[in-house]
């Protein structure tokens, strides 16, 4: 099975306890990663590419009221997504299907673009990279919130344990997938180191790039600038 095509069924399985998940599988900190992401970026028109149920979306539009479009492929991710505005009756935020490596947006349509935990589970990531930047005007910011590999070597073996151990297991137990929360550690160590993944950004014709680790480590975000 293709790449994005397994993303996506996984993705639509896990669906109904991806955000009880994210919560608890962390412990409470993904509240502050995003928020942190948030932070870097400007006020405006701003895209949320792989939105999933759209905590980012949400993020996004309480600061200084902006207009989002929540963006993802996975139509079960979109349709919680949807509820979740609805019921907390905001105005500012647009959900559109969309494929992260062909965004169907003009170029400079937005004044900065996030994504957060996505870009790992992208078939091609320079691609996806590159989307985000034309569809961002010129001076606008692209934001990439990631989990990453602890560089202490304590800190890293003790994260390893529990990511490598107890979150499948834990995941696997209430999500009553087994599979999602056993790629979600793979996928990570796959994913390619601090200084690749800058050298993957300036490649997709980002500039002014710089990185902020969070929680030692466990996770970065990468800001970059649409020259």
């Amino acid at each position: 099975m293709h790449k994005k095509e397994y993303i996506r069924k996984m993705f639509a399985g896990i669906s109904p306890r991806y955000d009880l998940l994210n919560h608890l599988l962390s412990m409470g900190r993904d509240r502050y990663w995003r928020r942190f992401a948030v932070s870097k970026l400007p006020s405006g028109y701003i895209l949320d590419v792989c939105s999933g149920t759209g905590d980012v979306a949400i993020e996004v539009s309480n600061k200084n009221k902006n207009q989002v479009v929540a963006s993802d492929f996975c139509n079960e991710m979109l349709q919680l997504c949807e509820k979740k505005i609805k019921k907390q009756n905001i105005g500012n935020i647009q959900c559109i299907r969309n494929d992260a490596e062909n965004l169907s947006f003009k170029d400079g349509t937005f004044d900065g673009a996030i994504v957060a935990f996505g870009i790992r589970n992208v078939a091609d990531i320079k691609k996806s990279l590159s989307e985000m930047n034309r569809v961002v005007k010129k001076g606008g910011k692209v934001i990439i919130i990631e989990f990453s590999q602890p560089e202490n070597k304590v800190f890293r073996s003790i994260y390893y344990l529990y990511f490598q151990g107890i979150l499948p297991l834990a995941g696997a137990i209430i999500s009553k997938k087994e599979g999602a929360y056993s790629y979600l550690p793979s996928s990570v160590m796959a994913f390619p180191k601090r200084d690749e993944f800058i050298k993957l950004m300036k490649g997709s014709g980002l500039s002014e790039i710089g990185f902020y680790d969070l929680t030692f480590g466990i996770v970065t975000v990468y800001a970059g600038t649409r020259l």
